[in-house]
């Protein structure tokens, strides 16, 4: 790319008379111009057009497999636990996990700008994270982990000197 904009710099741009351009669209025009003849013209390096050289050469790029599938190769991708509440942060935000991942160190995926897409990857499983409504978590009955008796710790309660 960088050895295509300096070859466009110096063979277009700097011979170009800007004073006798007139409107933004005119140098459009003529930009499109350029790149359309240089495209179509036999470059003495490949003995081809540029247009003929891709056009061989796309064969071995790969298509992808659909357009989510593409999605998700471009999902940022780390690591979190699942919080006793059965949340995960994720960017300052809070989300809600599946219950059954409460303590699991589990693959988060997500795109940055759009906290509606969140995953949480366990075992092969995708499960879908959504923004934590604190109200709504806070009101929810969870399994209670078994009780520590405080009474039955360092010999029922008697004091160890």
């Amino acid at each position: 790319m960088e050895r295509n904009f300096r070859t466009l710099k110096e063979r277009w741009l700097y011979g170009l008379d800007l004073k006798q351009i007139q409107s933004l669209d005119e140098f459009n025009e003529l930009l499109a111009a350029y790149i359309r003849k240089h495209n179509t013209t036999i470059h003495s390096a490949t003995g081809e057009t540029p247009l003929s050289r891709y056009l061989h050469s796309v064969h071995p790029i790969r298509k992808p497999k659909s357009p989510e599938w593409l999605d998700e190769c471009f999902l940022n991708r780390t690591t979190r636990r699942i919080s006793r509440d059965a949340t995960l942060e994720l960017d300052c935000r809070c989300y809600d996990a599946p219950m059954q991942l409460i303590g699991q160190k589990v693959e988060v995926r997500y795109l940055p700008d759009n906290p509606e897409k969140v995953w949480v990857f366990s075992e092969g499983k995708r499960y879908q994270a959504r923004l934590t409504n604190r109200i709504e978590n806070g009101k929810t009955k969870r399994e209670n982990q078994v009780a520590i008796d405080y009474s039955t710790v360092l010999g029922g309660g008697k004091n160890v000197h």
